[in-house]
Parts: C-alpha cells; sequence; structure tokens
C-alpha cells in the first residue's frame, strides 16, 4: 500500500490533485486510517492514475472520465470512438487552418488577391425572381433591369441577386435565376404571362462566403472552389452572387464540412418489410445527379456521366433486390462496398411536362463514408414493365473452346484486384481494396475444365467453395455458368514468378453494365 505522497511522487500527480479526484469519486483511497486520517493505494491504483491521465490528454472531461469507469467494454469503446471522431474533425480544421495560412503567404508573396474566406450560416433573402437558360453570361444585367421594371419600386430593396444552377458547364446556355430583392409583398397582378415568382433564398447549412468587384467575379468563383476543396467541403447547392447598391459583389455557395479521411459507415437500417408502390415498378433512365433537387431543369442535365457512372435503375415487382439495390416504398434501398455499406434513399415523383421523374436523395460514400450530404439523383421513368432479374441480367456469348492449357491447371491464391492489367503492380497491391477486402480468395483449375473457386462470406468473413455445376474454364476463358459470363484470363511473369489476371464480372458488369475489374492471382505453393 502506497501513502497519497508516495503515490503522488511514483505518477507524478501533484497530492492536491489526487485529495481532488477522491472528492470528486474519481480515484478513491483503497484504505483511510481511521485514526491518523492517512489515505492508503493499492498498487493496482497506478493504472487507474496512468488511465486518468491518458484520458485526460485526450481532451475528456473529469466527468466524462468518471462515467467511463463505470461502463462496460462495449459501451468505452463507443464513448472512445465518439472521441477518436472528435479529435479526426479538430485535426481536419486545424489542417484547414494551417492550409489557409499557406494559401495566404503566397498569395503575398507573389502579389495575388487575397479573397477573405469565411465558412458560417448565412441569413435569408426574399426575392422577386425569374429563372432563365440565357445563351451568354453578359445578357444578366440587362434582364435585371427588365425584372426591376416590372417590380413595383416601393417594394424593392437594394440587392441583386444572380444564381448560377450550372455545375460543369459545357457550352450551348447557362441556367441562370434572377432576382431583386423585395421589402414587401409581390402584388398578383404582375403582367400576363410573367416568369417572375416570390421565393426566399435559405441557406439552411453553412455558406462559403467572400467579397469581391463585379469585375473579379470569376477569379473569385475559382479561388473560393479551390478553397472548398483543399478545406475537404462538399458543395450542397448553386453559387449565389448578390450584388449591392455600390457594385460590391458577395458569393455564396451552401457547403457541407467533411471528414479528410473515410469513417466508419454511417449505415442506415434497411427495412425488414416491403410496402407496395406501383408507381416506381419498371426501367428508370437517370438523367442528372446535382448537389440539390432545385438546381434539375427538364432537358438540360448539369452533369456528364463517365463511363463507370451508373446509367439506369430498375425496380422490381415485391422489391426484389438486383445488383446491390432493393426498394421500398418511398426508399430506394443499397447494400455496397467494404467495409459493408447499406443505405436507405427517400424518393419523391413528380411529373413535369408529361414526363414522370424521380427525386432520390441518393446517400452514397460522400453521406456514408465523409458525413456528407445525400446527392438529388434524377431518373426519368422509360416504361411500366415487371421486369425480373434474369431478364435485365446482361449476359456473355459463350465461347466453345477446349479446356486446353496446362498452364493454368493447379491452385492459385488472390493477391490483388485492379482496374486493367496494366495497372498491377507487384508488391504494391491496389489500396482502394486490401487484401482482407478481397472476396474472391482462391481459384483451383482442374482437368477435363472443372473448376472450383473459394469466396470470402461478405457477412461473416468466413471462407467457402463453390460447387462443381457453378464454375469452369476453357482456354482462354473462365466460365461462371449461373451468371452465363465468359471471363477472360491472362498470364504475365515478373522476377520469375507467374501471375495470372482474371475478369471480375460481378453485378457492376453483369447488371450496371461497367467494364470489369481484374483479379489477380499467384501459383500456390506447398
Amino acid at each position: 500500500m502506497y501513502k497519497i505522497g508516495e503515490l503522488s511522487k511514483l505518477c507524478n500527480i501533484p497530492v492536491k490533485t489526487l485529495r481532488y479526484y477522491d472528492s470528486e469519486g474519481l480515484l478513491c483511497p483503497e484504505k483511510i486510517d481511521s485514526l491518523t486520517g492517512y489515505r492508503y493505494y493499492s498498487a493496482a491504483q497506478l493504472s487507474d492514475c496512468y488511465r486518468i491521465l491518458a484520458m485526460k490528454e485526450l481532451g475528456f472531461t473529469l466527468d466524462e472520465i468518471r462515467a467511463g469507469q463505470k461502463l462496460p467494454g462495449q459501451e468505452l469503446l463507443r464513448l472512445l470512438a465518439d472521441k477518436q471522431r472528435e479529435l479526426d474533425a479538430l485535426l481536419t480544421r486545424t489542417r484547414q487552418s494551417i492550409s489557409t495560412l499557406r494559401r495566404l503567404s503566397v498569395a503575398i508573396k507573389e502579389e495575388k488577391n487575397m479573397y477573405n474566406i469565411v465558412i458560417r450560416k448565412s441569413e435569408k433573402i426574399t426575392i422577386a425572381c425569374a429563372r432563365l437558360l440565357l445563351p451568354d453570361r453578359s445578357l444578366p444585367c440587362q434582364a435585371l433591369t427588365a425584372l426591376r421594371n416590372i417590380v413595383p419600386l416601393e417594394i424593392q430593396g437594394g440587392r441583386t441577386v444572380l444564381i448560377d444552377y450550372e455545375t460543369e458547364y459545357r457550352g450551348g446556355s447557362y441556367d441562370m435565376g434572377l432576382g431583386v430583392e423585395l421589402t414587401g409583398k409581390l402584388p398578383g397582378d404582375l403582367p400576363f404571362m410573367s416568369p417572375i415568382r416570390e421565393t426566399t433564398v435559405c441557406f439552411p447549412d453553412e455558406t462559403a462566403c467572400l467579397i469581391c468587384g463585379q469585375d473579379e467575379y470569376d477569379q473569385a468563383v475559382a479561388a473560393l472552389r479551390q478553397h472548398l476543396e483543399e478545406q475537404h467541403c462538399q458543395i450542397t447547392g448553386p453559387t449565389y452572387q448578390i450584388i449591392y447598391e455600390d457594385g460590391i459583389v458577395e458569393i455564396k455557395i451552401p457547403v457541407c464540412r467533411l471528414s479528410a479521411a473515410p469513417q466508419e459507415p454511417r449505415n442506415d437500417d434497411i427495412p425488414v418489410n416491403f410496402e407496395n408502390d406501383e408507381r416506381v415498378i419498371g426501367r428508370w433512365e437517370l438523367v442528372d445527379v446535382l448537389p440539390s433537387r432545385e438546381q434539375f431543369l427538364p432537358g438540360h442535365p448539369k452533369t456528364q456521366p463517365d463511363a463507370q457512372s451508373i446509367r439506369e435503375l430498375y425496380f422490381l415487382p415485391e422489391g426484389e433486390w438486383y445488383w446491390c439495390f432493393g426498394w421500398t416504398k418511398g426508399y430506394l434501398l443499397a447494400s455496397f462496398g467494404y467495409p459493408k455499406q447499406q443505405s436507405r434513399s427517400a424518393y419523391t415523383i413528380e411529373e413535369i411536362d408529361g414526363e414522370t421523374y424521380m427525386f432520390i436523395e441518393m446517400r452514397f460514400q460522400t453521406y456514408l463514408l465523409y458525413g456528407g450530404k445525400p446527392e438529388c439523383w434524377v431518373l426519368r421513368q422509360t416504361d411500366h414493365r415487371r421486369y425480373s432479374r434474369q431478364e435485365i441480367r446482361r449476359r456473355d456469348p459463350i465461347p466453345q473452346a477446349p479446356a486446353d492449357d496446362p498452364r493454368v491447371l493447379g491452385a492459385w491464391l488472390v493477391c490483388d484486384l485492379v482496374r486493367r492489367p496494366e495497372d498491377f503492380i507487384p508488391g504494391r497491391p491496389n489500396p482502394a481494396f486490401p487484401h482482407d477486402a478481397l472476396f474472391w480468395r482462391r481459384a483451383l483449375f482442374l482437368p477435363e475444365g472443372e473448376m472450383r473457386n473459394t469466396f470470402r462470406n461478405v457477412n461473416d468473413r468466413k471462407p467457402y467453395t463453390d460447387g462443381p455445376e457453378v464454375w469452369r474454364w476453357v482456354t482462354g476463358n473462365v466460365i461462371c455458368n449461373s451468371a452465363c459470363t465468359a471471363s477472360m484470363y491472362r498470364f504475365c511473369e515478373y522476377q520469375g514468378t507467374a501471375y495470372l489476371l482474371i475478369q471480375w464480372k460481378s453485378g457492376d458488369y453483369t447488371f450496371g453494365g461497367e467494364e470489369p475489374y481484374w483479379y489477380v492471382f499467384r501459383r500456390e505453393t506447398a
């Protein structure tokens, strides 16, 4: 047993502090001498001292430390995980501040314009607004003059607003909103067929803002977007240009701060019970992906899809799952990725100009892994057919070739997964797919075209081997009988080691139409 002074020296905690911990019920002595009042601590309590010190250094309050001492193991782990997320956010903000300081230093040295960019809450503004497709970005001035001539002078404020709804402008026309600040109610007797409407521009989340001159607008927007990229911010709406009476411009972009690195997925609960919605059954074509619903304009897509983008979605009867998608009334369901991610994204349906559109608040990786906001996916219904999984599956022509390639015979162990064969670099595995995350684990090529493949169960991570009826091989291809796919294989050699690369035609290929990745195997040795 140790007296309080002895414990103080051992753990380098002042006696006064130890007495305070005792009074707060944080570290009580094992024994108090009834005659002398001396406090005695056991050797085991040294560990308690070190835990308290460690948790204080991590930023826990004494109340949190005391509460943590009473928690069972799993709840304590959750408390530590919450603190880690808090410290990660602090680290991100610190790095962002350092980046801003460096940017300002460079601007001063190179005598560039320095824009004072802040991210903060913004007030709302009520405007009389018209939305137009303009062939030239210089035309808003003329259109604003016409707008001011329509809106009664006595209810006009001093500010005008330009709203840039574009995200990846590709030429042709500009989708813009033109607004005049209102200080009163817009009358209902405006000129016949006037496109003007009263609206309130709100900024429910944080907004990135800067002040510039009118002739600096393009340069200022470019600087603002670069700053947001460096600060790991997601743009969640259009760009607002608020012009004051003296010609000063305030630029506002709604944003959401993201974590700098992927976090543990904030997975949604997937509903167990299905609820029908006959309106959604059929095929839907993806027409746009936007930061916000308000940026959608029929016939004027803002985003150019890339080769790997989802082009269409099917809503199968009874909510049947295909690929990584299912549904129930009001929600698109998704389950995908590693670590496992699952989302429940709300949808709404609208009839616009004779077409049926679906707007999905898509909770994908920006939302699940980085703490961002859902994107707005816009889909147009192309038909109302009751498809089945087998009907929409992509099938390959199966080559009629012999199984006559002795090089492949034997067992092969997985070592990588790459986009293209030329991306494989021995000894430098693809960081996007850790070895433990690889689904296909082992390929066994047998004589006469027989084959056994071993995979890792996505739920319990235990390996299992498919039966003999599922896979076979012919010269140059691996055949999946159940999926009707033919996957090419290739050999390569590096420093005397043979590698076998096999196309992986998963649901991304058979349902999503994407180009397959390639699994890389190395021959198994005894």
